[in-house]
């Protein structure tokens, strides 16, 4: 449960109106989320965990979009364009939801069945006419030991987005809580006033 976990050596910074904060657990987890500056919204979390061999693995995106890495191809520049025709999805949380968005997605509203996997502890996103089908895990959940509830899922479609809603329990609301509230109180640096370790 990293992520909710106290402790970890935090550092923040200020730049082009996003609050970046970086968190390394002594155990070999690394963590870096960037909020807006000004709401505070969750824009971008990205995860990794330190290899065998003491060498860091690749980023994992849980939230949002990692456009500083997706410029230069990432590691390897092994970039593969996606067609814009092709579905593509991002999770954007709201502060009372975790939230998917699923570009590219035509069909009518009544096309698409959403439901929880209670057995893999997932979403479930598919067609009726069987053209698209998604699992997407959600760590926040999985790392304390919650279910993904049926009853909390809704969707919504328009302009060819599907957006897919699961409301967060009770107990993630709490640990945001406290996690904004941390937030607010941390020292924060202003881009250009001390050397950061690159992402």
């Amino acid at each position: 449960t990293q992520m909710y976990h106290p402790g970890g050596k935090k550092t923040a910074i200020v730049a082009g109106g996003r609050k970046k904060v970086h968190t390394v657990w002594d155990l070999g987890f690394e963590q870096v989320e960037e909020y807006d500056a000004t709401t505070d919204q969750l824009l971008l979390r990205k995860v990794r965990k330190e290899a065998a061999a003491g060498r860091p693995n690749k980023w994992e995106v849980e939230v949002g979009e990692d456009l500083q890495g997706a410029q230069g191809g990432g590691e390897g520049g092994d970039m593969i364009a996606l067609s814009s025709d092709q579905p593509s999805i991002v999770r954007l949380d709201t502060k009372e939801a975790f939230q998917w968005r699923v570009r590219n997605m035509p069909y009518p509203k009544e096309t698409y069945d959403i439901s929880a996997d209670e057995e893999k502890n997932q979403v479930v996103i598919r067609t009726t006419n069987k053209k698209y089908f998604k699992r997407i895990d959600v760590p926040d959940l999985h790392r304390l030991g919650l279910k993904v509830d049926g009853a909390g899922i809704s969707l919504a479609h328009a302009n060819r987005t599907l957006v897919v809603s699961l409301k967060k329990p009770p107990r993630i609301l709490e640990l945001e809580g406290e996690l904004r509230a941390e937030r607010k109180g941390m020292k924060v640096s202003k881009e250009g006033d001390a050397d950061c370790k690159q992402q």
